[in-house]
Protein backbone atom coordinates (compact mmCIF):
# COMPACT_ATOMS: atom_id res chain seq x y z
CA UNK A 1 0.00 0.00 0.00
CA UNK A 2 1.14 3.73 -1.02
CA UNK A 3 0.03 6.72 -0.23
CA UNK A 4 0.83 8.97 -3.38
CA UNK A 5 0.27 12.89 -4.44
CA UNK A 6 -1.47 13.46 -7.59
CA UNK A 7 -1.69 17.55 -8.56
CA UNK A 8 -1.61 18.25 -5.12
CA UNK A 9 -4.19 15.40 -3.69
CA UNK A 10 -3.49 12.26 -2.41
CA UNK A 11 -4.03 8.72 -3.67
CA UNK A 12 -3.70 5.32 -2.56
CA UNK A 13 -2.07 3.08 -4.60
CA UNK A 14 -2.85 -0.50 -3.32
CA UNK A 15 -0.63 -3.73 -5.12
CA UNK A 16 -1.54 -7.33 -5.22
CA UNK A 17 1.73 -9.02 -6.70
CA UNK A 18 1.41 -12.33 -8.60
CA UNK A 19 3.99 -15.38 -10.21
CA UNK A 20 2.17 -18.31 -10.10
CA UNK A 21 0.26 -18.49 -7.01
CA UNK A 22 -3.97 -17.86 -7.44
CA UNK A 23 -6.10 -15.30 -5.54
CA UNK A 24 -7.67 -17.64 -2.52
CA UNK A 25 -10.81 -19.58 -2.45
CA UNK A 26 -13.60 -17.50 -4.08
CA UNK A 27 -16.43 -16.18 -2.08
CA UNK A 28 -18.49 -19.17 -2.01
CA UNK A 29 -15.11 -21.56 -0.96
CA UNK A 30 -14.52 -18.58 1.66
CA UNK A 31 -17.62 -18.46 3.36
CA UNK A 32 -17.73 -22.25 3.42
CA UNK A 33 -14.75 -22.90 5.03
CA UNK A 34 -15.38 -24.99 8.39
CA UNK A 35 -12.53 -23.55 9.97
CA UNK A 36 -14.21 -20.19 10.43
CA UNK A 37 -17.44 -18.49 11.60
CA UNK A 38 -20.36 -18.37 8.43
CA UNK A 39 -21.97 -15.33 10.13
CA UNK A 40 -19.25 -13.78 10.87
CA UNK A 41 -17.67 -13.90 7.35
CA UNK A 42 -20.88 -12.98 5.91
CA UNK A 43 -20.93 -9.82 8.20
CA UNK A 44 -17.58 -8.92 7.07
CA UNK A 45 -18.23 -9.77 3.54
CA UNK A 46 -21.63 -7.54 3.56
CA UNK A 47 -19.35 -4.53 4.84
CA UNK A 48 -16.66 -5.15 1.86
CA UNK A 49 -19.38 -5.03 -0.58
CA UNK A 50 -20.97 -2.29 0.66
CA UNK A 51 -17.63 -0.53 0.33
CA UNK A 52 -17.38 -1.66 -3.43
CA UNK A 53 -21.10 -1.46 -4.18
CA UNK A 54 -21.10 -4.49 -5.02
CA UNK A 55 -24.23 -7.53 -4.60
CA UNK A 56 -22.67 -9.58 -1.67
CA UNK A 57 -25.23 -11.98 -3.12
CA UNK A 58 -24.10 -12.28 -6.26
CA UNK A 59 -19.98 -12.71 -5.86
CA UNK A 60 -19.83 -16.15 -4.98
CA UNK A 61 -17.91 -16.92 -8.05
CA UNK A 62 -15.52 -13.73 -7.38
CA UNK A 63 -11.93 -14.21 -5.49
CA UNK A 64 -12.17 -12.93 -1.90
CA UNK A 65 -8.96 -11.32 -1.78
CA UNK A 66 -9.57 -9.11 -4.66
CA UNK A 67 -12.90 -7.93 -3.12
CA UNK A 68 -11.03 -7.38 0.35
CA UNK A 69 -7.71 -6.03 -1.44
CA UNK A 70 -9.77 -3.76 -3.31
CA UNK A 71 -11.97 -2.64 -0.59
CA UNK A 72 -8.78 -1.84 1.69
CA UNK A 73 -7.61 0.90 -0.88
CA UNK A 74 -10.67 2.50 -0.06
CA UNK A 75 -10.75 1.95 3.64
CA UNK A 76 -7.30 3.84 3.65
CA UNK A 77 -8.38 6.40 1.03
CA UNK A 78 -11.16 7.40 3.94
CA UNK A 79 -8.40 7.30 6.28
CA UNK A 80 -5.96 9.68 4.35
CA UNK A 81 -9.36 11.53 2.76
CA UNK A 82 -7.86 10.52 -0.48
CA UNK A 83 -9.96 11.16 -3.57
CA UNK A 84 -8.83 8.20 -5.24
CA UNK A 85 -7.47 4.85 -4.93
CA UNK A 86 -6.13 1.81 -7.20
CA UNK A 87 -5.71 -1.54 -6.61
CA UNK A 88 -3.18 -2.98 -8.96
CA UNK A 89 -2.41 -6.53 -9.80
CA UNK A 90 1.52 -6.91 -10.61
CA UNK A 91 2.10 -10.27 -12.32
CA UNK A 92 5.29 -11.32 -13.27
CA UNK A 93 3.75 -14.63 -14.51
CA UNK A 94 4.46 -15.08 -18.32
CA UNK A 95 1.45 -17.28 -18.41
CA UNK A 96 -0.89 -14.78 -17.29
CA UNK A 97 -2.14 -17.07 -14.24
CA UNK A 98 -5.58 -15.83 -12.69
CA UNK A 99 -5.87 -12.94 -15.56
CA UNK A 100 -9.21 -14.73 -15.79
CA UNK A 101 -9.95 -14.26 -12.36
CA UNK A 102 -9.42 -10.94 -12.06
CA UNK A 103 -11.61 -9.99 -15.39
CA UNK A 104 -14.57 -11.41 -13.66
CA UNK A 105 -13.56 -8.90 -10.49
CA UNK A 106 -13.59 -6.22 -13.14
CA UNK A 107 -16.72 -7.21 -15.04
CA UNK A 108 -18.73 -7.59 -11.17
CA UNK A 109 -17.58 -4.25 -10.17
CA UNK A 110 -19.27 -2.70 -13.34
CA UNK A 111 -16.36 -1.28 -15.06
CA UNK A 112 -14.93 -1.79 -18.56
CA UNK A 113 -13.48 -4.76 -19.90
CA UNK A 114 -10.49 -5.94 -18.49
CA UNK A 115 -7.11 -5.05 -19.97
CA UNK A 116 -3.64 -6.36 -19.35
CA UNK A 117 -1.37 -3.45 -19.26
CA UNK A 118 -4.46 -0.67 -19.17
CA UNK A 119 -6.37 1.13 -15.90
CA UNK A 120 -10.01 1.05 -15.81
CA UNK A 121 -12.19 3.83 -15.83
CA UNK A 122 -13.00 5.18 -12.22
CA UNK A 123 -16.21 4.27 -10.36
CA UNK A 124 -17.53 6.28 -7.59
CA UNK A 125 -17.46 4.68 -4.04
CA UNK A 126 -18.55 7.07 -1.44
CA UNK A 127 -17.00 10.05 -3.12
CA UNK A 128 -13.67 8.39 -4.07
CA UNK A 129 -12.53 7.43 -8.06
CA UNK A 130 -11.97 3.64 -7.59
CA UNK A 131 -9.80 1.89 -10.64
CA UNK A 132 -8.56 -0.93 -10.87
CA UNK A 133 -5.52 -2.22 -13.45
CA UNK A 134 -3.12 -5.55 -14.00
CA UNK A 135 0.57 -4.99 -14.68
CA UNK A 136 2.33 -7.61 -16.51
CA UNK A 137 6.01 -8.05 -16.38
CA UNK A 138 7.86 -7.30 -19.71
CA UNK A 139 9.72 -10.42 -21.15
CA UNK A 140 12.67 -9.32 -23.20
CA UNK A 141 14.32 -12.12 -25.15
CA UNK A 142 15.80 -14.58 -25.85
CA UNK A 143 13.40 -16.35 -23.98
CA UNK A 144 11.48 -19.57 -24.79
CA UNK A 145 7.81 -20.17 -25.12
CA UNK A 146 5.99 -22.04 -22.66
CA UNK A 147 4.76 -25.32 -24.30
CA UNK A 148 1.88 -25.89 -21.78
CA UNK A 149 -0.35 -27.95 -22.98
CA UNK A 150 -3.91 -25.96 -23.34
CA UNK A 151 -6.14 -27.73 -25.25
CA UNK A 152 -7.40 -31.97 -25.51
CA UNK A 153 -5.41 -32.53 -28.37
CA UNK A 154 -2.04 -31.49 -27.03
CA UNK A 155 -2.93 -32.81 -23.61
CA UNK A 156 -3.17 -36.06 -25.27
CA UNK A 157 -0.27 -36.40 -27.39
CA UNK A 158 1.84 -34.99 -24.40
CA UNK A 159 -0.24 -37.91 -21.65
CA UNK A 160 1.04 -40.57 -24.90
CA UNK A 161 4.57 -39.73 -24.09
CA UNK A 162 6.02 -43.32 -23.37
CA UNK A 163 8.62 -42.78 -19.88
CA UNK A 164 9.56 -46.41 -19.49
CA UNK A 165 8.09 -49.60 -20.82
CA UNK A 166 5.34 -49.67 -18.35
CA UNK A 167 4.81 -45.77 -17.40
CA UNK A 168 3.37 -42.78 -19.55
CA UNK A 169 3.50 -39.49 -19.03
CA UNK A 170 -0.42 -39.54 -17.92
CA UNK A 171 0.04 -41.84 -15.54
CA UNK A 172 2.43 -39.28 -13.81
CA UNK A 173 -0.78 -36.23 -14.55
CA UNK A 174 -3.40 -36.74 -11.89
CA UNK A 175 -3.98 -34.45 -9.32
CA UNK A 176 -6.81 -34.50 -7.05
CA UNK A 177 -5.93 -30.42 -6.18
CA UNK A 178 -6.19 -30.08 -10.25
CA UNK A 179 -9.25 -31.56 -10.50
CA UNK A 180 -11.35 -30.28 -7.89
CA UNK A 181 -10.16 -26.62 -8.03
CA UNK A 182 -9.81 -26.74 -12.23
CA UNK A 183 -6.25 -26.25 -12.55
CA UNK A 184 -4.11 -27.33 -15.56
CA UNK A 185 -1.56 -29.65 -14.26
CA UNK A 186 0.40 -29.63 -17.52
CA UNK A 187 4.25 -28.91 -17.65
CA UNK A 188 5.59 -25.11 -19.30
CA UNK A 189 8.41 -27.05 -20.23
CA UNK A 190 7.21 -30.49 -21.51
CA UNK A 191 10.97 -31.91 -23.02
CA UNK A 192 12.64 -31.22 -19.55
CA UNK A 193 9.75 -32.63 -17.41
CA UNK A 194 9.69 -35.44 -20.12
CA UNK A 195 13.58 -35.92 -19.56
CA UNK A 196 13.50 -36.36 -15.88
CA UNK A 197 10.58 -38.27 -16.04
CA UNK A 198 12.16 -40.87 -17.69
CA UNK A 199 14.99 -40.84 -15.69
CA UNK A 200 12.11 -41.81 -12.81
CA UNK A 201 10.80 -43.85 -14.08
CA UNK A 202 13.89 -46.06 -15.57
CA UNK A 203 15.94 -46.13 -12.70
CA UNK A 204 13.81 -46.13 -10.18
CA UNK A 205 10.34 -47.36 -10.68
CA UNK A 206 10.81 -49.68 -13.35
CA UNK A 207 13.24 -51.67 -11.07
CA UNK A 208 11.08 -51.19 -8.18
CA UNK A 209 8.24 -52.87 -9.67
CA UNK A 210 10.39 -55.64 -11.34
CA UNK A 211 11.07 -56.66 -7.75
CA UNK A 212 7.71 -56.12 -5.62
CA UNK A 213 4.92 -55.88 -8.01
CA UNK A 214 2.96 -53.40 -9.41
CA UNK A 215 3.25 -50.05 -7.83
CA UNK A 216 0.18 -47.39 -7.78
CA UNK A 217 1.21 -43.53 -8.46
CA UNK A 218 -0.69 -41.37 -5.83
CA UNK A 219 1.03 -37.86 -6.50
CA UNK A 220 4.01 -37.10 -9.67
CA UNK A 221 4.21 -34.50 -12.14
CA UNK A 222 2.60 -30.77 -10.26
CA UNK A 223 3.03 -27.63 -12.31
CA UNK A 224 3.93 -24.49 -10.73
CA UNK A 225 0.30 -23.56 -11.29
CA UNK A 226 -1.18 -26.46 -8.63
CA UNK A 227 1.79 -26.87 -6.67
CA UNK A 228 1.67 -23.32 -5.64
CA UNK A 229 -2.31 -23.40 -4.99
CA UNK A 230 -1.59 -26.53 -3.14
CA UNK A 231 1.23 -24.65 -0.63
CA UNK A 232 -1.00 -21.90 -0.30
CA UNK A 233 -4.28 -24.26 1.25
CA UNK A 234 -1.26 -25.67 3.26
CA UNK A 235 -0.14 -22.54 4.98
CA UNK A 236 -3.70 -21.84 5.71
CA UNK A 237 -3.88 -25.22 7.73
CA UNK A 238 -6.73 -26.58 5.05
CA UNK A 239 -7.03 -30.24 5.18
CA UNK A 240 -6.06 -32.43 2.70
CA UNK A 241 -3.26 -30.00 1.27
CA UNK A 242 -0.08 -31.18 1.11
CA UNK A 243 2.60 -29.49 -0.86
CA UNK A 244 5.88 -28.13 0.10
CA UNK A 245 7.15 -24.24 -1.87
CA UNK A 246 7.21 -24.00 -5.36
CA UNK A 247 11.16 -23.15 -4.79
CA UNK A 248 11.82 -26.60 -2.65
CA UNK A 249 9.57 -28.65 -4.82
CA UNK A 250 11.99 -27.78 -8.14
CA UNK A 251 13.58 -30.60 -9.79
CA UNK A 252 11.11 -32.86 -7.71
CA UNK A 253 7.63 -32.97 -8.38
CA UNK A 254 7.86 -30.16 -10.22
CA UNK A 255 9.89 -32.03 -13.31
CA UNK A 256 10.11 -29.06 -15.32
CA UNK A 257 11.83 -26.87 -13.30
CA UNK A 258 15.76 -26.47 -12.38
CA UNK A 259 16.33 -26.68 -9.07
CA UNK A 260 18.71 -23.64 -7.02
CA UNK A 261 21.90 -24.91 -8.33
CA UNK A 262 21.09 -25.64 -11.82
CA UNK A 263 20.02 -29.34 -11.77
CA UNK A 264 17.52 -31.71 -12.94
CA UNK A 265 15.22 -33.86 -11.05
CA UNK A 266 11.71 -35.86 -10.74
CA UNK A 267 9.56 -36.96 -7.82
CA UNK A 268 6.63 -39.27 -7.74
CA UNK A 269 4.62 -40.55 -4.19
CA UNK A 270 4.05 -44.31 -5.10
CA UNK A 271 2.04 -47.10 -3.21
CA UNK A 272 3.33 -50.56 -3.34
CA UNK A 273 0.12 -52.66 -2.85
CA UNK A 274 2.15 -56.35 -2.81
CA UNK A 275 4.46 -55.14 0.47
CA UNK A 276 1.95 -53.12 2.24
CA UNK A 277 -0.35 -56.33 2.25
CA UNK A 278 2.27 -58.57 3.87
CA UNK A 279 4.03 -56.00 6.02
CA UNK A 280 2.29 -53.72 8.24
CA UNK A 281 3.88 -53.81 11.68
CA UNK A 282 5.14 -50.73 13.38
CA UNK A 283 8.23 -49.78 11.22
CA UNK A 284 8.02 -52.32 8.77
CA UNK A 285 8.52 -49.09 5.92
CA UNK A 286 12.53 -49.60 6.98
CA UNK A 287 12.41 -52.62 4.86
CA UNK A 288 11.43 -51.19 1.72
CA UNK A 289 14.08 -48.51 2.41
CA UNK A 290 16.73 -50.50 3.05
CA UNK A 291 16.04 -52.45 -0.04
CA UNK A 292 15.89 -49.07 -2.35
CA UNK A 293 19.12 -47.58 -0.40
CA UNK A 294 20.98 -51.10 -1.40
CA UNK A 295 19.96 -51.65 -4.88
CA UNK A 296 18.51 -48.66 -6.64
CA UNK A 297 20.16 -44.86 -6.93
CA UNK A 298 17.57 -42.99 -5.35
CA UNK A 299 18.25 -39.05 -4.32
CA UNK A 300 15.45 -39.11 -1.65
CA UNK A 301 13.01 -41.15 -0.26
CA UNK A 302 10.47 -39.95 2.33
CA UNK A 303 7.63 -42.59 4.16
CA UNK A 304 4.36 -42.33 5.20
CA UNK A 305 1.86 -44.28 7.37
CA UNK A 306 -1.12 -44.42 5.17
CA UNK A 307 -0.28 -48.07 3.01
CA UNK A 308 3.68 -46.85 3.60
CA UNK A 309 3.65 -44.49 1.00
CA UNK A 310 6.44 -42.69 0.05
CA UNK A 311 8.34 -40.15 -2.10
CA UNK A 312 10.78 -41.44 -4.06
CA UNK A 313 13.22 -38.88 -6.05
CA UNK A 314 15.75 -39.09 -8.47
CA UNK A 315 18.39 -36.46 -9.04
CA UNK A 316 21.19 -35.55 -10.71
CA UNK A 317 23.40 -34.66 -7.59
CA UNK A 318 21.40 -37.57 -5.63
CA UNK A 319 21.55 -36.52 -1.78
CA UNK A 320 20.75 -40.18 -0.88
CA UNK A 321 18.60 -39.14 2.21
CA UNK A 322 15.34 -41.29 3.63
CA UNK A 323 12.94 -39.73 6.62
CA UNK A 324 9.42 -40.55 7.36
CA UNK A 325 6.74 -39.46 8.87
CA UNK A 326 6.05 -43.24 9.67
CA UNK A 327 7.15 -44.59 13.17
CA UNK A 328 9.65 -44.32 14.18
CA UNK A 329 9.80 -40.91 12.41
CA UNK A 330 12.51 -39.04 11.67
CA UNK A 331 15.73 -39.78 9.31
CA UNK A 332 16.60 -43.42 9.01
CA UNK A 333 20.23 -44.81 8.34
CA UNK A 334 20.47 -48.37 6.62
Amino acid sequence: MAIVRLDGRLGILAIEAKVDETFGPTVDEWLSDPKGDRQTRQTRLKRLCGLLDLDPGAVGSIRYQLIHRTASALIEARRYCARDAVMIVQSFCPKRSWFDDYRAFVEAMGLDQATDGRITAPKECDGIDLRLAWVAEVIEGPFKRLGTARTVPALTELGRVQLSKSFFMRDMLYSEVAMIHGLNNAPDDPELAIKAGKRLCEELLEPLQDKWGRIAIRSAYRSCEVNGFCNEMQRKKKAGYTCASNESNYAAHIWDRLDAKGHMGAMACVVVPSFWEKHQERGDWRIMARWIHEHLPYSSLYFFPTYWAFNIGWHEQPERSIKSYAEPAGTFTP
